[in-house]
C-alpha cells in the first residue's frame, strides 16, 4: 500500500522551502528574521511538522523574493 505520509503537502513545501534557502545560501535563523518569525517555526515547517498558514507562506516567498506558487 502507498504510503501518502511521505507526500504529505506540509512535508513537499517544507522540503522546498529548505531546498531553496540553501540555494540561495541563507541560514534559517537569516530567513526566519526576514520573514518576521520564529526560528523554531521555520525550522517545524521546513520539517514538514506544521501545516502553515497561506499568510505565512507568503511571508516566506517574500523573504526568499519568490513567488507564491514556487513554494509548491
Amino acid at each position: 500500500m502507498y504510503n501518502y505520509d511521505d507526500d504529505m503537502p506540509q512535508k513537499i513545501v517544507g522540503k522546498q522551502i529548505r531546498l531553496l534557502r540553501k540555494r540561495f545560501k541563507i541560514t534559517r535563523s537569516v530567513l526566519a528574521s526576514k520573514a518576521n518569525m520564529e526560528e523554531s517555526a521555520l525550522q517545524r515547517i521546513e520539517a514538514g511538522r506544521t501545516n502553515p498558514t497561506i499568510k505565512t507562506l507568503f511571508k516566506i516567498s517574500n523573504a526568499l523574493n519568490v513567488e507564491l506558487k514556487v513554494l509548491f
